[in-house]
């Protein structure tokens, strides 16, 4: 790990993110990635044990968040569905507060948009779902917020095809087929991702992390277009293509170098699959620079 850098835009950007999950209480989150940060040689010293005495108190204070069984992981995600729900249900005696959050998703900052969509989803009001549906079609937007607007759509219910504006074409999406979780995307899209965990698991053991996050974006980038189209369709040997073309990629963005033959040869990628692996490559790249920042 001595040969690698973090860039001073880079440590900023995690910085915010580190202190955005403390606020929500993310704190697995927040250990995964002050594990991450404290692989890299040359931080300065006082940062350093900063981090590590951050993750120490992480580990003291929240032993049953860091180590929670899968039963345990299941119960909290459905206790906090649960409360999110009775919320929205109270929030629903006051007959505006739909509108509220049909006006912050029209006005609202992306964050805001979210919060808004997470909550109409939970809502069972007539015309919710066309406002949305309107909303989606009226002009291009983020992908992820359009990917989210699909979600809520979905928890309300509606069904159908749904067209709106996307990497400059209008797409078309059966609303029912949206994937509400990781887990609900088709097995050869997660295979890809986690191909990454296996390759990296020893050497570099949290950039999953990172990939896993990239990943689920990219997905929002992709759904609904040909390229989601081949993913879903995608043979075997394609797992490690996409997985090895985002490790890649990942690798220069983060540390600002990368050795591609080294990755491929990890992954496998003989001379016949360069075709494949240049064009998967060339997708993630245009995807990365168009919406993921700057680290250098």
């Amino acid at each position: 790990m001595n040969n690698l850098f973090l860039f001073p835009k880079t440590e900023q950007y995690y910085e915010d993110e580190l202190t955005r999950f403390l606020r929500t209480e993310q704190y697995t989150d927040a250990l995964q990635l002050l594990t991450f940060l404290l692989q890299f040689p040359n931080v300065d010293e006082s940062k350093t044990e900063q981090w590590e005495a951050l993750r120490h108190w992480l580990y003291t204070m929240f032993p049953e968040t860091m180590f929670p069984t899968t039963t345990q992981q299941e119960e909290d995600e459905e206790e906090e569905k649960d409360l999110l729900r009775q919320y929205i249900r109270e929030k629903t005696t006051d007959e505006g507060y739909a509108l509220k959050l049909l006006n912050l998703l029209k006005e609202g900052t992306l964050e805001e948009q979210v919060s808004a969509l997470e909550q109409l989803g939970f809502l069972d009001q007539p015309g919710l779902g066309q406002s949305v549906r309107e909303w989606l079609n009226e002009r291009p937007r983020h992908p992820h917020i359009q990917f989210k607007a699909l979600q809520a759509l979905k928890h309300m219910g509606e069904n159908g095809i749904v067209e709106f504006p996307k990497n400059g074409k209008t797409i078309a999406v059966d609303i029912e087929e949206t994937p509400l979780c990781p887990e609900e995307f088709p097995l050869r899209i997660r295979d890809m991702i986690r191909r990454v965990g296996d390759i990296s698991e020893t050497s570099q053991p949290d950039f999953v992390y990172f990939a896993r996050q990239t990943w689920q974006e990219f997905l929002a980038y992709a759904y609904g277009t040909a390229i989601y189209t081949d993913l879903v369709s995608a043979e075997e040997g394609a797992v490690d293509v996409w997985a090895s073309a985002l490790h890649a990629i990942l690798q220069e963005k983060l540390f600002g170098t990368v050795n591609r033959e080294e990755i491929l040869d990890n992954y496998g990628i003989v001379d016949s699959m360069t075709l494949q692996w240049k064009r998967a490559h060339l997708v993630l790249q245009a995807f990365v620079q168009q919406f993921s920042p700057d680290p250098s």
